[in-house]
């Protein structure tokens, strides 16, 4: 089942993201149980500003989503202001082996 996982920075903190986007790359990599299809930062209106996060995942469960987004190097240090998982039905865009 695929996921998306919606997140928005706290104000100010983007120095925590600096800081930790090596780690946090490295955390959407190793998760067997969560693989990764793609992710990247959403951009504030001058095109440029990280605002947070969107990520869109394969896994078997909520849950499974919800802890792994627990242990994110951002969640950590406190760069999430919030997060938000839904079911995700790739429609327009899919990569081949998915439709």
């Amino acid at each position: 089942m695929r996921f998306m996982i919606y997140t928005t920075d706290k104000e100010g903190a983007v120095d925590i993201r600096i800081a930790y986007r090596a780690a946090h790359l490295d955390h959407l990599s190793e998760n067997k149980k969560v693989k990764v299809l793609t992710a990247g930062p959403w951009l504030d209106d001058d095109n440029e500003t990280m605002k947070g996060s969107l990520i869109i995942v394969e896994a078997n469960c909520v849950n499974c989503v919800t802890k792994w987004i627990g242990r994110d190097p951002y969640v950590v240090a406190g760069l999430t202001g919030s997060a938000k998982i839904h079911p995700f039905n790739w429609a327009i865009g899919a990569p081949s082996s998915f439709t």
